[in-house]
């Protein structure tokens, strides 16, 4: 592949201060320094050879000998010390430091000398313009999850997500952490079965699961901040029969009215255990059974959005969502004055 430009150029600009301080130089050390071949080095020397200060004369150009393989520069005082890093170079090798913190990649004490050796080479102006402080990532979950990359295991992890305001059991193959706005944990989600990103400041514990994972696994979600996971709702939900309170199960079958079926898209039946069906009930509608979702968690969709509803069950989660709609409807009217 050729070489780029900016490669070369870097390497010319070292080339010449290497060989002021060592002049001489047998060819082959110089080639084996910058890690190219001798005849490369020889197309460098005879490019610089025709290099120099503006108007090009003879007494303007670098001077360069390479016979008998011992290599000699001259008239060569403005390149002849070793670039500096920018300010912007510098800003930005410190904030590669911070990420290093950050992220707890590297010693503390090594990160603080480096930062430290920067910032004298390169005096007042050390990038100082960047104020920009990369996210701390949790040493212990960052621990855990490099425990579980290095070996290939799996962990359990309890994972919150706003949009449902529910917490949810996975498990979970680490990928990798990333950086971007906030931290991110890149994985293989077992429980969905798919590739997901969780902001890690959303994971509230992971712990290594106690045995590899293996196929799908089934989703578990509990309600915030901390009920036990919930069973599964029997097929008669699916056919549309009222399902036993009594008998202790959860989760919750809806039929969407067509103007509330935008609910059904903020609603991840399929991560829930559940289906989707559309135009069972009449054009429009859509019909969801979502068997392992939290009780309170459909308690408090149902309170938000029963209007919307053209069937719910069972019937002890509408009945408790009414008398939840009732208690704020009355809170309401006393604590609103009379006109």
């Amino acid at each position: 592949m050729p070489e780029r430009a900016h490669d070369r150029l870097s390497r010319l600009l070292g080339l010449v201060p290497y060989l002021t301080r060592r002049p001489g130089t047998d060819l082959a050390d110089v080639a084996a320094h910058f890690d190219v071949a001798a005849e490369q080095i020889v197309d460098d020397l005879e490019l610089l050879f025709v290099t120099g200060r503006p108007g090009h004369m003879p007494d303007d150009l670098i001077e360069a000998e390479w016979e008998g393989g011992r290599v000699y520069v001259g008239n060569a005082d403005e390149v002849s010390v070793p670039v500096r890093l920018s300010p912007h170079e510098v800003g930005g090798l410190l904030l590669a430091l911070d990420y290093l913190e950050s992220a707890h990649e590297a010693d503390p004490t090594t990160i603080r000398s480096v930062r430290e050796k920067l910032q004298r080479a390169s005096g007042e102006n050390s990038g100082g313009m960047l104020d920009i402080s990369p996210p701390r990532l949790p040493e212990e979950l960052a621990e855990t999850v490099r425990g579980a990359l290095h070996g290939g295991t799996a962990l359990d992890i309890r994972y919150y997500v706003p949009a449902r305001d529910e917490l949810t059991e996975r498990t979970i193959r680490p990928l990798r952490l990333r950086l971007g706005r906030v931290w991110y944990l890149d994985a293989h989600c077992l429980t969905s079965g798919g590739d997901r990103s969780f902001a890690v400041d959303r994971i509230r514990a992971a712990t290594p699961a106690p045995a590899p994972a293996a196929g799908s696994v089934a989703d578990r979600h509990v309600d915030a901040p901390s009920a036990p996971a919930v069973a599964e709702v029997p097929d008669a939900c699916a056919s549309g029969a009222p399902q036993s309170a009594a008998a202790g199960r959860t989760g919750v079958c809806l039929t969407l009215r067509p103007e509330s079926a935008w609910l059904a898209d903020e609603i991840d039946a399929v991560a829930a255990g559940g289906t989707r069906h559309d135009d069972e009930h009449g054009a429009g509608t859509v019909s969801l059974e979502l068997p392992r979702v939290g009780r309170a968690w459909a308690v408090r969709l149902l309170s938000a959005h029963g209007g919307g509803m053209l069937a719910a069950d069972p019937q002890e989660v509408v009945r408790r969502a009414a008398d939840v709609t009732h208690e704020a409807l009355a809170l309401y009217a006393r604590r609103t004055p009379e006109d």
